[in-house]
């Protein structure tokens, strides 16, 4: 697509479209040639893009509270698909069905550049506003599209390179879209193909989270796939209607998941519900989660030689458990209800009650609160906490990191700016996160690498309790609260002149101190939490030597790292227990890079460890038929690496 030849047909193209004011047959992809056709009806002009506004911070934030759903099963698997790119001028994007941005992560750099043609969350991209681009030409194609460089419709968008695929509900309905956008320099060989895995990846993660008093089949033609992106999955009323089925699922049985209301099981299946149910208790116990080893074979009626095997059925409750679970999940509701946040945070370690206790204390206070505390230790969602349990809660919370906006435009990013004040800035002026901040509170992560000039203009904010936009002389009130959080010792940056002690005194109006994890006493409780509150995994037991492993691990990242080691390993897990060979390989390899200093008194069993990393080569080598690349791509290691590995465990 990227070669010499194609990009002069592109050029060919756009010269037909600016001379003649038509789009040329037979010189762009269809998808593409048609998004053009559609531009052009609309009365685009190539050269000029509508000016649009983004959406007011509190409609944005209304905008990802009604699409809340799925925010929450698309971050984890953006993170995920951005571990991927990291480093490569690219960034993750989430829409929602109307082509508004909701979240964005990447490379601070490209998304500074990404800033200069909205490509940022508020602003629309639906086709009809942004002309020609992956994630409005997906929403009107329905399907994945990938938009290479000048294939946009407006000249200015030509530096991207975007792969996007819509998102679709449990009932088949367009609910979002993912895009990965890029430079248009970089190779992009694999990118689709991670969008729409991640894409099938979210739609599975809404599944699960849709439905819990329905009977819901897992199954593919071979067993090792359940458990995978592959599977199949089907959701049926206790009276055998079948509610919904996803992509894969739909794809195996031959109809359209838009189009299932109603089917019957046995008009699918060569056997009734009730007595598919019987089969399986009568292999197992008759446990609401059954998890058949094997497989159970369900012969398919669409197509007399073909079988499906269902490995995972879960089972709705009988009427009066129904009644018992609802009633619990409202009495459960209630009581978080009355609860406060800060209380929220609090899982049973005695260091954090006591920094809970003291932030409570400060509450209707308004006195600048400083968070110390190491890299993914929670300071953002204390921060939060704070907010929402204070009388500014019904305001915003505006966070603003000062170690990852480029310098030069930190100082736009917290004042503002009126029309015209620099080169490239919006003609009409930008509103300064500062302002935004107005009624509510103002979090400055990262504060310790403010710049030096900068930190004399946050000082008279807290004092005189007014800012003044770049390249105006109009001073404007603002109301707020300042919680600043780092990950450092800022009074040793003041002793390095690094940061002005003025400023340092003004901060610190309370010193909260948030513990690593390392020093937590409630591993196992944050776990638990974690679990079935962030991945819903209610059913997840785990097992001791998991537990014992994971209190001897050094925790670098802190509670951000126990996140993703758990959200990897669920990745890995065959049935409800999490076992020490569903633990990613970098975790392992903490464990055996531990210094003297983070484990003094520890001797690690390392044949637990051997046989872990063991286990999960073989698991990731038999889930794809000995293949060593693609075992390799599960596990996040080069192929020399797996073999090595493979050969010195005598598993080939």
């Amino acid at each position: 697509m990227s070669s010499p030849n194609y990009v002069h047909r592109i050029r060919s193209a756009r010269e037909q479209l600016l001379d003649h004011g038509e789009v040329p047959e037979g010189l762009l992809p269809d998808p593409i040639q048609r998004s053009w056709e559609r531009c052009l009806e609309t009365g685009l002009s190539v050269k000029l893009r509508p000016e649009t506004e983004p959406a007011a911070l509190n409609q944005l934030n209304e905008l990802r509270e009604r699409n809340s759903r799925l925010l929450t099963q698309a971050q984890p698997e953006m993170e995920s698909l951005y571990s991927h790119i990291s480093g490569t001028q690219s960034m993750v994007i989430l829409s929602d069905a109307d082509g508004t941005i909701l979240h964005a992560l990447g490379d601070q750099e490209f998304m500074s550049k990404a800033q200069r043609v909205a490509l940022q969350p508020g602003f629309s991209w639906r086709e009809d506003v942004s002309g020609t681009n992956a994630i409005g030409t997906a929403l009107i194609e329905k399907n994945p599209v990938f938009v290479m460089g000048a294939e946009h419709y407006f000249e200015e968008n030509a530096f991207l390179n975007c792969s996007a695929s819509p998102i679709l509900d449990p009932h088949g309905s367009v609910i979002g879209v993912l895009d990965l956008s890029g430079d248009h320099r970089q190779p992009q060989e694999h990118t689709m193909a991670l969008v729409r895995m991640s894409a099938l990846m979210i739609e599975n993660r809404l599944f699960n989270a849709n439905f819990a008093t329905d009977v819901t089949i897992r199954f593919h033609t071979r067993p090792e796939f359940i458990g995978t992106l592959w599977e199949g999955i089907a959701v049926f009323s206790p009276d055998g209607k079948l509610l919904a089925i996803n992509r894969t699922g739909a794809f195996q049985l031959g109809i359209n998941e838009q189009k299932v209301a109603g089917i019957e099981f046995d008009h699918l299946f060569e056997m009734t519900l009730p007595a598919f149910l019987d089969t399986a208790r009568r292999g197992l116990s008759t446990h609401a989660n059954l998890v058949l080893k094997n497989g159970l074979r369900l012969h398919v009626k669409a197509d007399p030689g073909m079988h499906t095997l269902a490995s995972a059925i879960s089972m709705p409750a009988t009427k009066d458990e129904a009644q018992r679970r609802r009633l619990e999940a409202e009495r459960a509701d209630l009581q978080a209800r009355m609860q406060d946040p800060l209380t929220l945070l609090d899982t049973g370690d005695v260091m954090l009650q006591k920094t809970i206790v003291r932030a409570r204390k400060a509450l209707g206070h308004d006195i600048p609160i400083l968070i110390e505390g190491e890299t993914g230790t929670g300071k953002e969602l204390l921060a939060k906490a704070i907010h929402e349990s204070g009388k500014r809660k019904q305001g915003a919370f505006v966070a603003i990191n000062c170690a990852s906006i480029p310098e030069g435009l930190i100082e736009s990013e917290l004042f503002g700016h009126e029309e015209g004040a620099f080169t490239g800035a919006r003609r009409r002026g930008a509103v300064g996160r500062i302002q935004q901040a107005h009624g509510g509170t103002l979090f400055l992560d990262e504060v310790g690498e403010m710049p030096f000039a900068l930190q004399a203009r946050l000082l008279r904010v807290i004092q005189e309790r007014e800012i003044v936009p770049l390249g105006s002389s109009k001073r404007i009130n603002v109301d707020i609260s300042i919680i600043a959080a780092t990950n450092q010792r800022l009074r040793e940056r003041v002793k390095l002149g690094a940061f002005r002690e003025d400023l340092y005194y003004r901060l610190n109006g309370l010193r909260l101190i948030l513990p690593p994890l390392r020093e937590r006493s409630d591993l196992a409780a944050l776990i638990k939490r974690i679990l079935q509150e962030h991945l819903g995994r209610m059913d997840v037991v785990v097992d001791e030597e998991v537990l014992r492993l994971m209190r001897l691990h050094p925790w670098r990242g802190n509670v951000r790292q126990l996140f993703n080691v758990l959200r990897s390993a669920m990745v890995f897990m065959e049935d409800s227990t999490l076992k020490a060979q569903h633990l990613p390989e970098d975790f392992f390899e903490e464990l055996e890079n531990m210094d003297a200093a983070e484990a003094p008194f520890i001797k690690l069993d390392n044949a637990s460890m051997v046989n872990a990393e063991a286990a999960l080569i073989r698991h990731a080598l038999n889930t794809h038929g000995g293949n060593m690349a693609a075992a390799a791509r599960q596990l996040g290691i080069s192929r020399a690496t797996i073999y090595r590995k493979a050969k010195h465990l005598q598993l080939i």
